[in-house]
């Protein structure tokens, strides 16, 4: 539940550009704060004190390339602002089909469970198909639609993620049944027999947790990855500025272009190697 807690946590912003941007911007004032002040040797005269900022101008392009990583990461952390529970509701566009001899297909159940929660059974039918299994996957799917927006209304405000329906058949269908009728093609074509399919979906604190269960194994840990992978580009970014600075003070800048030159290229490795990840 931790790791679910962060990954909502993290997405909870409309917009992270700004954030990511102002925190990189703050970086790179300290770092050349930092250079300037070490560097100084007892002068306090601004220019060479800012002539000794200079010398880690290679940051910018470093902060740069993560701030890029960064902004590609920004949208999928970002997530849906809440809605009101009809409007979700609105969203699933389910046609009611009556099967003679199943009263369950007209009407929702409400029933409760050992420990005297709610048990919401309520019937999704699919729409016309021209076989009985695709009618049956239509139902599954809307089933699962239904579940992910009954998931949304309690933990959280994303509808961007996958249900697998063999989950939802196996675990939050109670009940389901096939039928046939005749159905308008159109106003040239002939009526035929189309096939349909009715389910009877659990919505319960159990069901709702199972799908909270994928939501965490897709959604929430590719968040994880995302702002993990951002954070550690951020504290190569900070050890190798530390590594750049003990060695251009050691060597008194004798070799300052060298270590500039190999320090945006690790950057730009790591830089690579983060969007690789992310994209994975």
């Amino acid at each position: 539940m931790g790791s679910l807690f962060l990954a909502r946590s993290i997405a909870s912003g409309d917009d992270h550009n700004p954030i990511l941007v102002g925190g990189l911007i703050a970086l790179a004032i300290v770092i050349a704060i930092r250079v300037a002040w070490a560097g100084r040797r007892g002068n306090n005269d601004l220019k060479s004190i800012a002539r000794k900022a200079l010398s880690v101008a290679w940051v910018a392009p470093a902060l740069a390339i993560v701030a890029a990583v960064g902004i590609r990461v920004s949208p999928e952390l970002n997530t849906e602002e809440p809605v009101a529970a009809n409007t979700l509701r609105t969203q699933i566009d389910t046609p009611h089909w009556t099967v003679e001899g199943q009263p369950w297909t007209t009407t929702s159940v409400i029933k409760h469970d050992d420990a005297d929660l709610p048990v919401v059974l309520t019937p999704i039918a699919s729409g016309p198909w021209s076989s009985a299994g695709e009618a049956r996957q239509d139902a599954l799917e809307r089933a699962a639609k239904r579940l992910k927006v009954e998931v949304a209304r309690r933990y959280g405000k994303s509808l961007n993620w996958d249900l697998p329906t063999d989950v939802v058949e196996q675990s939050a269908i109670v009940g389901q049944t096939q039928t046939t009728q005749p159905h308008n093609l159109s106003t040239l074509a002939p009526s035929s027999n189309m096939h349909y399919c009715v389910v009877q979906l659990e919505i319960s604190e159990k069901t709702r947790g199972l799908a909270l269960d994928h939501w965490k194994r897709g959604i929430g840990v590719d968040r994880l990855i995302n702002v993990g992978t951002i954070a550690g580009l951020l504290c190569l970014l900070v050890i190798i500025t530390h590594l750049y600075l003990r060695l251009d003070f050691a060597s008194n800048g004798a070799h300052r272009g060298k270590l500039q030159l190999a320090a945006i290229s690790a950057i730009t490795a790591a830089g690579l190697a983060a969007s690789t990840v992310i994209s994975s």
